[in-house]
């Protein structure tokens, strides 16, 4: 074994995106374990056997004296985290044990995590509006420490289909902000003719005329049946890898996603912030008046869709950012 990875479970797609990196990793011929803590106890099976089938070593919930012991026991060289959870551990271990250790962010984080990431050998941001954050705090000699590695995805054939009818599915978390916005968003859905929604979520839902699946970190046969994901973050990505439609939702909602409109790699991401009125009610509703005309227009529906899976391929292909990732091990192991 060479290195070790430790991340905090959650339900924003991070915790999928780090799964999915390690399988290309692995590909690449180098060894690690993934450490994956938080973990709900009515999930810990699902999630084991997820990365189970992944062929990936892994362990779930384990203590601070447990990851000790693995670096420590199973000579792993290399440190590298993914939450800022766990920022402050990876620094006292890698100065306890001498080795080195990368900080990887994957979304905004809070103020005191910066602190933290001054110790790190290198740090490896998810988007560019976080590398600009990240790279400006540091000095300018210690900026060749902060790079920028996009989420990867493995990349299959798209599955595009011409629906008859809206075919939406949201997958993610109801709770705090979101709740609003995804009230607003099935009230506006009841009043559409012919359309089909599904939810993927670990809340309990009740009262809403849609399909609920429970909570499951391989959701890939159920989007099959959907046209358009409603999401954030890794899950948004997903779709789009996969030809789907995609509709950027979070605490507010923040538009389809267009492939022509990125200059930049984006964060997948919709935060409220204190100037916003509103969560972006008027825009979903114009969006989804804007989805139902394509229906009527089957080359249009078909171009966005092929777009995105596009630029997933060219942008996010997890090949290609585990050969990123690879060179970055080089300088370290």
């Amino acid at each position: 074994m060479r290195s070790l990875w430790l991340n905090r479970f959650g339900y924003s797609g991070n915790t999928e995106s780090v799964v999915e990196l390690a399988v290309g990793f692995l590909k690449k011929g180098l060894k690690i374990h993934l450490v994956l803590n938080g973990v709900p106890p009515s999930l810990t099976g699902t999630y084991q056997e997820y990365m189970d089938k992944k062929g990936l070593k892994n362990s779930i919930n384990i203590g601070t004296q447990q990851i000790q012991n693995m670096l420590y026991y199973q000579s792993c060289k290399l440190l590298h985290v993914f939450h800022p959870t766990f920022f402050p551990l990876a620094q006292n271990l890698s100065s306890s044990l001498k080795i080195n250790w990368v900080a990887s962010c994957l979304e905004r984080m809070g103020h005191s995590a910066y602190s933290t990431l001054a110790g790190a050998t290198f740090i490896t941001c998810s988007s560019t509006a976080l590398w600009n954050e990240i790279n400006s705090i540091f000095h300018p000699y210690k900026k060749e420490k902060v790079l920028l590695i996009p989420p990867g995805i493995k990349i299959t054939p798209a599955e595009l289909a011409q629906p008859k009818k809206l075919r939406l599915l949201y997958i993610g978390p109801l709770e705090g902000n979101r709740t609003a916005v995804f009230f607003r968003l099935k009230k506006l859905i009841a009043g559409l003719k012919d359309c089909d929604f599904g939810v993927i979520s670990a809340q309990k839902i009740s009262g809403i005329s849609s399909t609920i699946y429970p909570w499951t970190p391989d959701w890939d046969n159920i989007a099959r049946e959907y046209d358009i994901i409603i999401s954030s973050g890794f899950s948004l990505l997903r779709g789009i890898a996969k030809g789907k439609i995609a509709l950027l939702m979070e605490e507010k909602y923040g538009g389809i996603f267009s492939p022509r409109a990125q200059v930049q790699v984006p964060d997948f991401r919709a935060v409220l912030k204190d100037k916003d009125t509103d969560a972006g009610e008027d825009l979903l509703k114009q969006d989804l008046q804007e989805l139902q005309k394509l229906l009527e227009q089957p080359s249009a529906m078909k171009r966005l869709q092929e777009e995105n899976w596009n630029y997933a391929r060219e942008n996010h292909d997890l090949e290609i950012v585990s050969e990123q990732l690879a060179r970055l091990y080089s300088r370290l192991l």
